[in-house]
């Protein structure tokens, strides 16, 4: 992909070269990943080229949600928990659309999912995640917009409902990375999307349902912090 059309949010020089890596097809939008090359080369400046970028990724050495991955072209989103080594980092929303927020070994171990959608398969529910991912779940009272509390080695943990006062993180709009509470669900009996009603800590405002993301009860389950530059 030529550089001049790649996203703005990538951190990337856009007239240095012609072309930058293209994300593949997989569990995020293009418009809302950045491949996994740029991010070990420009994000976070492991390296300072594809070529080291390659030797780093085939020595094994980087996971993302504990799976190792070994594509350069991979995308990377948001909520997903990249591993180098011993360093751990979260993607979140920010004033850039994307940033990663460094954590610890012991939240590392923790992924945040949100329900996009649910089916039945054998049996069981079958829960589709907003990563792409799949995941069977015992019945139990899951809907869509709720997020489940992910261990990412012995699965789900716990449920964050969607619902009047749930902490949520706004991750599109001009309030992004901003966290606040649900103050009331506006449901719109058209082919507009509901309206949420949030309270931010000096202003209410009403956003689509769609840029809402539940990140705890009374108070967030990960850490968010304020370097979402």
């Amino acid at each position: 992909m030529k550089r001049l059309v790649a996203p703005k949010f990538w951190p990337i020089e856009k007239k240095t070269r012609k072309f930058v890596i293209v994300p593949r097809p997989g569990p995020h939008l293009k418009s809302k990943c950045i491949p996994l090359g740029l991010v070990l080369r420009d994000m976070l400046n492991y390296a300072q080229t594809l070529k080291e970028v390659k030797e780093i990724l085939q020595s094994r050495a980087v996971k993302v949600d504990a799976r190792i991955v070994k594509d350069q072209s991979f995308p990377v989103g948001l909520m997903d928990v990249i591993s180098v080594g011993n360093e751990y980092y979260r993607v979140l929303p920010g004033k850039k659309v994307l940033y990663l927020k460094k954590i610890g070994k012991e939240e590392a171990g923790v992924k945040l999912s949100m329900i996009k959608n649910k089916s039945c398969v054998k049996g069981k529910l079958q829960l589709n995640l907003h990563d792409g991912k799949n995941i069977l779940a015992e019945k139990g009272s899951y809907k869509t917009g709720d997020v489940v509390v992910i261990d990412l080695e012995k699965g789900i943990k716990e449920v964050l409902k969607f619902e009047k006062g749930a902490t949520v993180l706004i991750t599109d709009g001009h309030n992004i990375g901003s966290v606040g509470k649900i103050e009331k669900i506006i449901v719109t009996k058209s082919t507009q999307p509901n309206q949420i009603k949030i309270k931010l800590k000096d202003k209410d405002v009403a956003i689509p349902k769609d840029y809402v993301f539940v990140v705890g009860k009374d108070k967030p389950v990960i850490s968010l912090g304020d370097d979402n530059e």
